[in-house]
């Protein structure tokens, strides 16, 4: 396989991993809409983390062969390979096209995250006022004195 047939492969894994992550991404912003459990939450919190580590080597295999290649691996050194090999030019296209959609939806799953957290510290906060220092703790017990 030659350098920009490794590259086009490169790019394709990258999307389609890309596509399984988004599903992903929609699956948690669902969850979290509902009422998550943690080994729901923490499930997906894993296969997040396993998508990212399996992107990042995607994206040091892309630039390994750009440089090969003479590009930097970035917008300028994609943009100079694609002029020198058009057919690229629609892989890059969806690549970037699924990394913003993924963007996005992780971005609106973070905010969901912070209003339910400051949801949460405001009604504790509230409690806390409401009942002084004999405030449960969150095994249910008051605290000891």
């Amino acid at each position: 396989m030659n350098h920009i047939d490794a590259l086009l492969h490169c790019v394709d894994e990258q999307s389609a991993l890309l596509n399984e992550f988004i599903e992903t991404l929609q699956a948690e912003g669902d969850l979290l809409l509902g009422t998550p459990s943690n080994e729901a939450l923490s499930a997906l919190a894993i296969r997040k983390a396993d998508y990212a580590r399996r992107l990042a080597e995607l994206d040091q295999n892309r630039a390994a062969t750009l440089t090969d290649l003479g590009h930097p691996n970035d917008r300028h050194g994609i943009a100079a390979i694609c002029a020198e090999y058009p057919d690229l030019q629609y892989a890059f296209e969806i690549l970037f096209e699924r990394a913003e959609q993924a963007s996005t939806l992780n971005q609106a799953n973070g905010e969901t995250v912070k209003a339910f957290t400051e949801r949460n510290q405001q009604a504790l906060d509230t409690l806390r006022g409401l009942m002084g220092e004999d405030l449960y703790d969150a095994h249910g017990r008051l605290p000891k004195k």
